[in-house]
């Protein structure tokens, strides 16, 4: 627990053990459980980490890249640095979480599942298709990708990952709901292609896969794009056509001209002719036609009725999630609400 909390700081265990005024060996032996510090040591640890003192006493299972259990959409100039910061934040904002469902009873409409791809004769466009017919989706596009992950008892949190190499973020591990940690710096046709990307993820990929990642835009593009009802569209792309599909679909232009490559409506010529295009406009960085964006709701539900059912002060639920002055940062991420949940 202490390097996860120095880690969600951002702190070397260098730089950390200049802070507390001991050497780098003594935070060394701390973490691998070598030494105990003592209740002063702990008590000065906390709070230079923004944690409380029972933080560091938690048994929390934590997980790493590669465990099957967390993944993420990254470029690849990303940091590991930046990484290991992102990771541990996830985990803290998870066990925070899992702490504020104890005291709510959750009512999902449907659920996760975990489904082997190779049982799958067409792969991840099956999968997808399971996992649209397991959460009763309508045919077509997903208007609404968020509430659909927290109808099945997802959650999800928007923010800003203080980088824009690293889209999302995600892990399910027993005991836990899959948890989604995505970058709301992102376009929010970048970001419901990562947030189906990820499901792709939590969905399919309990053992590591050498081609997990092509796998899981695989699920995404045919969850988000279903081939029986997009490809009748296709049949004849251009720029202007891509523009006006994208609000309906509310997916990037990008995405429908590498659907259409991809189910062969457009030969390789035509893809590489619009795609120069559309760098040519720009549209690369930046494509026009905005989507409405989409803000969870789960956060903000479990914050309320802690409040509102619970009688919950800020300084109470700080408590309970072993965080001083927490709640306002976790309002911050919390979007929109629907009380869905109830209070125990």
């Amino acid at each position: 627990m202490l390097e996860l909390a120095r880690e969600s700081r951002g702190l070397t265990q260098t730089l950390f053990a200049k802070e507390l005024g001991i050497s780098q060996a003594e935070i060394s032996k701390f973490e691998n459980g070598l030494r105990v510090p003592n209740e002063l040591q702990v008590r000065k640890m906390a709070s230079l980490l923004r944690y409380t003192d029972e933080f560091f006493y938690l048994e929390e299972s934590i997980r790493s890249f590669g465990s099957g259990c967390v993944y993420h959409r990254k470029r690849k100039s990303a940091t590991d640095t930046k990484l290991a910061q992102l990771l541990a934040n996830m985990n803290v904002k998870r066990i925070q979480v899992k702490h504020l469902l104890k005291s709510v009873e959750t009512r999902n409409v449907h659920s996760f599942e975990r489904l082997d791809v190779d049982e799958f004769k067409n792969g991840p466009a099956e999968v997808a298709q399971a996992v649209r017919a397991l959460w009763q989706l309508p045919p077509g596009p997903i208007r609404h990708l968020i509430r659909a992950i927290e109808d099945a008892g997802g959650i999800v949190i928007a923010c800003d990952l203080g980088t824009t190499k690293v889209d999302a973020l995600s892990q399910w591990l027993p005991g836990h709901a899959p948890f989604f940690l995505v970058n709301n710096a992102i376009p929010t046709d970048r970001l419901r292609f990562t947030l189906a990307h990820e499901v792709g993820h939590i969905v399919m990929h309990r053992i590591p896969t050498e081609n997990m990642e092509r796998e899981a835009d695989q699920f995404a593009a045919e969850f988000l794009m279903p081939e029986r009802d997009i490809r009748p569209h296709l049949s004849y792309v251009d720029i202007p056509k891509l523009a006006s599909m994208k609000p309906h679909w509310r997916v990037a232009m990008a995405a429908l001209l590498y659907r259409a490559a991809e189910l062969k409506t457009i030969d390789d010529r035509r893809k590489s002719y619009l795609w120069f295009r559309m760098g040519q406009a720009g549209y690369r960085k930046h494509e026009p036609v905005e989507i409405t964006p989409e803000e969870p709701s789960s956060l903000r539900q479990l914050l309320d009725v802690h409040e509102r059912s619970l009688g919950y002060r800020q300084q109470d639920i700080d408590r309970a999630v072993f965080e001083p002055n927490a709640f306002q940062e976790l309002r911050g991420r919390a979007g929109a609400t629907g009380l869905r949940l109830l209070a125990h």
